[in-house]
């Protein structure tokens, strides 16, 4: 009995000895627990803010084409029995390019022999030349065809009203003014200067743009139809603040942006900006204004909170 007494009282104390220790131990808090986590240094790379002069330019796109043509007619009714001219062949003024034989000519031709002198004259040919220079754009007969007067025998472009036409979208007509200069980029890459001359009174029914005349600086034969992208600019600012694209980072609805500027070589620190002009390569920074000193992160920049601990890479 006196066993049983001493066993309750040993396990009891041991109970009352685990509730002390138990006790006495102090909780961990979250404040502890951040103090022991190391802070975690990414590495980036960064790069000055600069001024310096962008541009706002667009795009559009042009075609060469030729605004003067001429059909070259025939002037009597008769036979063709020479046809030099073919398609796309470069003439210049004067050159013959078809021989007309009448019915009155074929005729006399036939009975030449037992014809009286003064009717021999009737027997030539007529020659029809080129009206000016250029090149056969169209060629609507060949040898062997009867046509009758005035009837179109070739068309020829004028070579000298070699122009490109501008198509502007309606709602960019007030940025677009005659005198402006663009660069024109060829398929084959290429760069030529051209600036506008006139603009046409019509709107394409179908994509609502307005055509443009643009003259090129130097004279340059290309072929009809070629297609070009024509840069135009806009506005230009000469003193703006620049970052490289890669320095810009945004939300998922893309309607907030901001850069990392860094601070003592070692801290990020998240700078909301305003946005301006955006190129390929390079971004305008309305706001803030920054110092020359300032830097902007540009490799290592995704995912960086706020007040984020770097290290700079070459």
């Amino acid at each position: 009995m006196w066993n049983v007494h001493i066993q309750k009282f040993q396990k009891c104390m041991c109970l009352l000895i685990c509730m002390g220790l138990c006790a006495c131990h102090t909780p961990q808090t979250d404040e502890d627990t951040q103090d022991n986590i190391p802070n975690v240094v990414s590495p980036v790379k960064v790069t000055p803010v600069r001024a310096g002069a962008i541009a706002d330019e667009i795009t559009l796109n042009a075609v060469a084409t030729y605004l003067k043509k001429n059909n070259l007619k025939a002037n009597v009714n008769g036979y063709l029995i020479g046809v030099q001219a073919a398609l796309g062949l470069p003439v210049k003024a004067g050159q013959p390019l078809f021989i007309i034989q009448t019915k009155e000519a074929r005729a006399v031709d036939a009975l030449a022999d037992s014809l009286p002198p003064h009717l021999l004259p009737y027997r030539k040919n007529v020659v029809i030349r080129a009206s000016q220079n250029g090149f056969v754009s169209q060629l609507f007969h060949q040898t062997g065809d009867y046509v009758t007067d005035g009837e179109p025998l070739c068309e020829i472009s004028d070579q000298n009203s070699f122009a490109f036409l501008l198509q502007v979208p309606f709602e960019w007509v007030d940025k677009i003014h005659t005198g402006q200069t663009c660069t024109l980029i060829l398929p084959d890459s290429s760069h030529i200067q051209a600036r506008i001359a006139y603009q046409m009174p019509l709107v394409d029914p179908a994509a609502q743009t307005q055509q443009y005349v643009l003259h090129l600086a130097s004279p340059k034969w290309l072929p009809e139809n070629l297609i070009a992208r024509a840069i135009l600019t806009i506005r230009t600012f000469p003193h703006a603040q620049l970052v490289p694209k890669s320095a810009i980072l945004t939300n998922e609805e893309q309607n907030h942006f901001w850069v990392m500027r860094v601070v003592n070589d070692s801290l990020a620190v998240k700078t909301p900006v305003q946005l301006g002009i955006v190129n390929d390569t390079t971004v305008q920074i309305l706001s803030p204004s920054f110092q020359t000193s300032d830097r902007v992160v540009t490799e290592g920049n995704y995912g960086l909170p706020d007040t984020a601990h770097i290290r700079i890479i070459p």
